[in-house]
């Protein structure tokens, strides 16, 4: 004898599963649970915040020192810090008590030339490829 299904299951049914309701003792748990998620959160954040203090603080005492002892390295700092910043925070950095002169002007420029660059070399891949697509031989 063969055994099949005489109908599909019904969403109803599926449905009425998933709905399983939460007793009273088992909201309150899941309520102290978030508690305890936040209070771990807030406590994570205010740690992670006080070291960003703590940096900041010691990156000022350390550029202060420098600009005494080795001008050069607080000139490369700056640098680096403003090649990596996007464009709004290079112009907050500009603006800091203790940059150098003509830093901003070398990271702009040097910024530019990158991005020249990467034209460039986009361009090229674009043509090489295009000169593959159409079975031509493009010099490299």
């Amino acid at each position: 004898m063969k055994n099949r299904m005489q109908g599909k299951p019904s969403k109803t049914a599926r449905k009425k599963r998933a709905e399983v309701p939460m007793s009273a003792a088992m909201q309150a748990a899941m309520f102290k649970v978030a508690n305890v998620a936040a209070n771990l959160s807030r406590k994570d954040e205010a740690a992670q915040q006080a070291a960003r203090k703590a940096i900041t603080d010691t990156i000022e005492e350390w550029i202060a020192f420098l600009t005494e002892s080795e001008p050069e390295a607080v000139d490369q700092f700056y640098y680096e810090v403003c090649m990596m910043a996007s464009v709004g925070n290079r112009r907050r950095i500009s603006k800091h008590a203790l940059m150098p002169a003509g830093i901003v002007e070398q990271v702009e420029d040097d910024l530019k030339t990158q991005k020249e660059e990467a034209e460039r070399a986009a361009a090229k891949k674009q043509v090489v490829e295009n000169g593959k697509e159409a079975g031509e031989q493009v010099p490299a």
